[in-house]
């Protein structure tokens, strides 16, 4: 997929990319995942005025280790402080603006 834009190697590497004031929006996808490839761009369209206000990282599931609170894809993982806050599967366009709203 063309937006994957981190590779998380260990739990170390995900702890280091969450060291930030800011908050961490983690979107887990798959390739060949045709629920991915519709949600992706959207989301990606979305994301866009909030860019300086949060850190994305979208992370490929077939290069990134397992997470717990990941149960499918797409899924998006919002983190403040380290701290899981938001879990949401399938990106929708209402959900998706509504945790931008809250979090960013």
């Amino acid at each position: 997929m063309d937006y994957v834009n981190a590779v998380i190697e260990d739990k170390a590497a995900f702890e280091r990319a969450l060291d930030t004031p800011l908050a961490v929006f983690v979107v887990f996808v798959s390739p060949g995942c045709t629920a991915c490839e519709d949600a992706l761009p959207r989301f990606v369209r979305l994301i866009e005025p909030y860019r300086a206000q949060i850190k994305v990282l979208i992370l490929d599931c077939t290069d990134t280790p397992r997470h717990s609170a990941v149960t499918r894809v797409p899924m998006l993982l919002v983190y403040q402080n380290g701290t899981l806050l938001e879990t949401l599967a399938g990106l929708g366009e209402r959900p998706t603006l509504d945790v931008l709203e809250k979090y960013a």
